[in-house]
């Protein structure tokens, strides 16, 4: 079993400057991550819950502008959550924490890495959707494409055909998996190293991508976890995503401060 963290407060060490070679940590620690997000989000509720209202309505505003709404949402989530990362650390140093928190990116002197990182992860999203295209095409072809497009009756499908295309998609949903968790690896600490230790994008994306493959078993407790809250967390019309969203967040800093404290 994981040791829990010890509580937050201002005598605390906390990791500054270049972060350390990230941490190999039990699996348990996993478990004690979400117990330490549900602390920082006691610390402070009914903030946690306004901070993150208001970015649910600024996603919903980037969302209603067509193309450009949605490359904005990729390119400034980093710019947020690196904000939310140095809202923990004023929890964690005994400092109130502010609304204004969830801005913070924008004004902390690394607002330009942090966009970086939403410039990458927006690139490695385009070269895998590409990916996935190029295993359609290869698995399916694109006569096979070009008679599933035109089909009016799907009762025209031969089982065979069905089977096929059953494949192919299987295939891509592998693929789309792990490109996928390749790239959370990669961003997972990303934000936190870049404002936290003052690391460089790329730098920072290359740590968070050793700390998630060093601690592999640690991550993959933590997301069975999540998996299980955010089931619950859905079930009373989503209302429960106000308490699982300052968790997650809170999380990720205590996976952060414990590999690279």
């Amino acid at each position: 079993m994981a040791t829990p963290l010890p509580p937050h407060s201002a005598t605390t060490p906390l990791p500054n400057g270049p972060a350390l070679e990230p941490r190999h940590l039990d699996a348990g620690y996993g478990a004690s991550w979400w117990g330490e997000g549900w602390r920082i989000f006691c610390a402070a509720p009914g903030t946690w819950i306004g901070m993150f209202v208001i970015l649910l309505v600024l996603m919903f505003l980037l969302m209603l502008v067509p193309i450009v709404g949605g490359v904005a949402q990729t390119l400034l989530m980093p710019v947020f959550a690196g904000g939310i990362m140095l809202g923990c650390h004023a929890l964690a140093r005994g400092e109130p924490l502010r609304i204004a928190h969830v801005f913070d990116g924008f004004g902390s002197g690394r607002f330009g890495a942090l966009v970086i990182l939403g410039v990458v992860a927006l690139a490695a999203s385009i070269v895998l959707g590409l990916i996935c295209l190029a295993v359609i095409f290869a698995t399916i072809g694109i006569g096979g494409l070009t008679a599933l497009g035109t089909m009016t009756d799907p009762s025209q499908i031969s089982i065979s055909t069905l089977m096929a295309y059953g494949a192919a998609l299987s295939v891509v949903a592998v693929v789309a998996l792990i490109g996928t968790s390749l790239i959370a690896m990669a961003l997972w600490f990303a934000p936190a190293l870049v404002v936290l230790n003052r690391e460089e994008p790329l730098a920072a994306m290359r740590r968070s991508f050793s700390a998630c493959w060093r601690n592999f078993g640690a991550m993959l407790v933590y997301g069975l976890i999540y998996i299980g809250l955010a089931i619950v967390a859905t079930i009373p019309l989503g209302l429960g995503w106000l308490v699982l969203a300052p968790m997650f967040a809170g999380s990720c800093y205590a996976g952060w401060r414990t590999i690279f404290g």
